[in-house]
Parts: structure tokens; sequence; C-alpha cells
């Protein structure tokens, strides 16, 4: 199934044309339910007549899909941060207005332009979206992104691991103390098999996974990285059935040990 099936909607209001108008988010696709006709209203913009808000929200959103250079920006946050956001729209003024760059190194100047605007007037939650599809494209072609990008998204999985298996370790029975002080290494590769080692076991407690940054559009994105209180590291479908790979902890001589189980869904 694609990655957006069972994806909750999301939407924000703007201001277009004088009047407030909603823009949404449903089944991988951006929706503007103000503009029923948006075929002919680009025909109007084309003739010269003023272009709508709404039409510029959806080229900011296809643009951010084809260049994905949003996702420089993206990474290190796994909210919105509103002080963040400020800063950006300020940083964005002036690479405008006096060419400085203080954001979005790894883009050309132009580029850093129109992915400032991507960052600082979608919701988080939108940039959330498109990540995902982002991720899941490349992973149908075959993870053709560039070096940077690519550095991009392990810091992505890495900090959306580490925030899933926190969560995952709250829910675990008999209870595990700090969960959030536990070391934790997440090593993501390239490779189709994911892994868990580690123990927990009081000082000595550490955790590693290995995971494929496809994990942040199959998992993640699907809001399934924590399910029945478990961690998953993995997501497949086969003959119409969904199966997650997840993490289970067993008592062993006093601590508990990691294993994979498979958990249809």
């Amino acid at each position: 199934m694609p990655w957006h099936q069972g994806v909750s909607d999301t939407l924000f209001e703007i201001e277009c044309e004088g009047h407030r108008h909603t823009v949404v988010w449903s089944a991988g696709e951006l929706l503007l339910p103000d503009h029923p006709n948006i075929s002919a209203e680009k025909v109007l913009v084309a003739l010269g007549g003023p272009k709508p808000r709404c039409l510029d929200i959806l080229d900011l959103w296809n643009f951010a899909l084809s260049d994905a250079g949003f996702i420089e920006e993206w990474a290190p946050w796994y909210k919105a941060d509103h002080q963040r956001r400020w800063w950006l729209n300020t940083a964005l003024e002036r690479l405008r207005s006096e060419g400085v760059q203080d954001f979005l190194y790894d883009l050309p100047r132009d580029k850093a332009v129109k992915m400032g605007e991507v960052v600082t007037t979608l919701p988080h939650e939108f940039l959330d979206r498109a990540m995902a599809a982002v991720v899941d494209a490349a992973d149908k072609r075959g993870w053709d992104f560039a070096p940077s990008m690519h550095r991009h998204l392990i810091e992505a999985t890495k900090l959306r691991a580490r925030r899933s298996l926190v969560q995952a370790l709250a829910n675990q029975r008999p209870s595990v103390p700090n969960p959030a002080l536990i070391p934790f290494t997440c090593i993501v590769e390239l490779l189709d098999v994911p892994s868990v080692s580690g123990r927990l076991s009081g000082r000595d407690s550490h955790v590693e996974i290995s995971l494929h940054p496809r994990w942040l559009s199959r998992v993640w994105a699907r809001g399934v990285s924590v399910h029945v209180g478990r961690f998953t590291v993995d997501l497949t479908e086969h003959n119409g059935v969904t199966t997650l790979h997840q993490i289970e902890w067993s008592e062993d001589n006093g601590e508990l040990r990691p294993s994979l189980v498979n958990c249809h869904v």
C-alpha cells in the first residue's frame, strides 16, 4: 500500500484574495478546496492575471517535492520550533535583501531562497509529509540522493528513532527507569535487513539499532514507529498483509534482551 494510506489529513489556513482559505493535505495530495478549477486559474495567471496565494502554496509544495532541499532544515527539528521559525523568516529576508546565506548551506543561493519560503510557509506537519513523499520516491528509484542529502536523512533518522525508542521503552514491562538516559546507537545504512542488539541491565544498559533511511517514510511517517508499545524497525507487505517488524524485550538472567518479532496489522 502507499506510504500515506492511513496517515491522517492535516490542514492550515491562509489569507487568499481577501478571504481565509484552507490548504489540505490528504492521501498524499495537496488540495485547495476553495479553488475548484485550478487549471482555469492558472490560465488566467498566465494571461497576466493576479496569482492567488493558494496557488503560490501549491507551487511551493510541488517545488519542495521535486527539489527536496527543505530537508536540510527539517531534519534536526522533531517538531515545529516557533523561535526557530521566527529566526528563519529573518534569515530569509536577509538572504533576499543582502545576499547573506545563514541557513540551507548545501543549496545554491537561489534555491535557498525558494526552500526558505517552503520552510517558513508550510507547517511542520506538511514538511513531515513532504519528506516522506521524497524518501518514498527515492527508495523506488534506487536511493540516488546526493551525499549531502543522504547525510541529512541519516541525521533525521537517528533523531526520530531515538525519540521513538524512548517512547517504546517507557511502555516496557517490567518498567525501565529513565529510558532517555540509556546509551543508544543508531546505525543508518542502505541495508535491507534491520537489526538490534544490546541489553537493559542497570548501568550496563545499551541499545544498538541498524535502520535503512527509508524507515522515515515506511515506518515513522505512517505513525507506527511505536505500535502496541514496541519499537518498529521496518514494515513489509506481502499478499495484502502488512507486517511490522518490532523489538521485543525478554528477561534473560535478570536482564532484558532484545529480539525481533512480527506483528500483523
